[in-house]
Parts: structure tokens; C-alpha cells; sequence
């Protein structure tokens, strides 16, 4: 069975939600008389300033950001939290970990930091798109199409929900309500590829070909379409 090679302009994503940027540690000044203090090393194997009192949560806040950047999920939720902890007068950190908790599989807690971010904006299609693919990664497929659509009634023009959407449709062998989404926002030739590519992901060759041989046929194609379209007519597994 051929497996996926590439998704054009199928891209699913976490990242509607801003994350801290790194921060520069202010340096201590220490007394002349005291002992001075090594630099620790970070879990990343990067030598950091000594540390004053609060500078724990900058520490964790900066290596969270690193770990996130890498896709060291349970690790970044570690520093997030402890960062959260040190400072509980603070406002949540939940635009960090929502997305980093959803990339570890911990959807439910995921789930509630991303309602609390949206009660207090309730308007922002990026973030309402990013709840919806944790709802679908979770399991709850009608709730994540009702708020896919939420997004693209907020903001039409949204990419990744129509893109999104189109997937959770598709994953679901819905393809005249996929090609209806992502026509409209990805134009047809490369709807069609994405949809043959998601049906050779799910095992159905003969669907794939439908829509390979549909986006072949326009002048718009992606050349990948061809290629797929090629390897099933001659069984060539080498395209995988």
C-alpha cells in the first residue's frame, strides 16, 4: 500500500496560541566577600547567568520555550508548570501550555486551557481554530466540526480551519463536504490531490486514484498528483 508523501497547503497546526519569547537574565551582583557561583548548565547544554532571587522562572520559562521549540512536549509542560507554580499571583500560563499539553496527548487539561483563553477572546479564529484540533485529536469529531466552522464564520478567509476541516471531513470519508471547504479555499486541483493523499493514508487506493486522475486533469495541478497517480496505476511502491 503506498503511504503519504506530502500534503500541499494541508497543514494542521498548533500554533494559533503566541508563546514567551526567551528573556535575558539580569546578572547578580555578588557581595566581594562571597564565593562566586558556577553558571549551571541548562537541560539544553547551554551555560546560563547566575541566578538572583525569582530567576528560577525565567529559568524554566526559557528552557520551556526551547523544549516546546523541538517538540519535547513533556518536557516543556514540566518547566511550564513549575514556572506557574513559582509565580501563582500571576496570570496562567495557558497560551504555553495549551498547545504543548495537546502535543503530549493530554488533551482534557489541554481542552479547559484553551475555554479559559477563549473567555477572554472569544472572537480570535486562530484560537478557536486550535481548540477544534485538539477536539478532534481528542476524539470528539462533531464537536471539532462545529468549531472549525465557528472559526471560518469568524474569519472566512482562515486557511488553516478550511484545511482542517477539510481533514477532520475526509478522515471521515466525507469527501464532497471536504472538496466543498477546501475548493473554496485552496482551489480544486490542490483539494483534490490533498484528498487523494488522505485516502492513500487511510488505505483506500482506489479512492486516491479518483482524486489524483481529478487533480491530473487541471492545468493547475500539483506535479506530485501526477507522480501518486503514476505509482498506482504500476503498484511502484518506491513512491511512499
Amino acid at each position: 500500500m503506498l503511504r503519504i508523501v506530502s500534503l500541499i497547503a494541508l497543514v494542521t497546526t498548533l500554533t494559533g496560541c503566541t508563546t514567551l519569547m526567551p528573556r535575558q537574565l539580569w546578572r547578580h551582583e555578588k557581595p566581594a566577600e562571597s564565593k562566586p557561583t558556577p553558571s549551571p548548565i541548562s537541560q539544553l547544554g547551554v551555560a546560563l547567568p547566575a541566578m538572583k532571587p525569582g530567576d528560577e522562572r525565567e529559568l524554566n520559562l526559557i528552557a520551556a520555550d526551547e523544549m516546546a521549540k523541538k517538540g519535547y512536549w513533556k518536557e516543556a509542560i514540566k518547566h511550564y508548570k513549575d514556572a506557574e507554580a513559582m509565580a501563582p499571583e500571576k496570570a496562567k500560563l495557558d497560551s504555553q501550555l495549551a498547545p504543548a499539553l495537546a502535543g503530549a496527548g493530554e488533551y482534557q487539561e489541554s481542552l479547559l486551557r484553551y475555554r479559559r483563553l477563549m473567555e477572554a477572546d472569544a472572537e480570535n479564529s486562530e484560537l478557536i481554530n486550535n481548540f477544534a484540533w485538539t477536539l478532534m485529536e481528542s476524539g470528539d469529531k462533531a464537536a471539532a466540526e462545529a468549531t472549525f466552522r465557528r472559526a471560518l464564520a469568524i474569519d472566512p478567509k482562515s486557511e488553516r480551519a478550511a484545511v482542517n476541516l477539510g481533514l477532520l471531513l475526509a478522515r471521515q470519508n466525507r469527501d464532497d463536504d471536504a472538496f466543498a471547504v477546501l475548493s473554496t479555499s485552496i482551489g480544486e486541483a490542490t483539494a483534490h490531490h490533498n484528498l487523494g493523499v488522505v485516502a492513500i493514508d487511510m488505505g483506500d487506493e482506489q479512492r486516491a486514484k479518483h482524486h489524483f486522475a481529478k487533480s491530473a486533469a487541471s492545468s493547475q495541478t500539483p506535479k506530485t498528483s501526477h507522480d501518486f497517480l503514476a505509482a498506482l496505476d504500476t503498484k511502484d511502491t518506491s513512491v511512499r
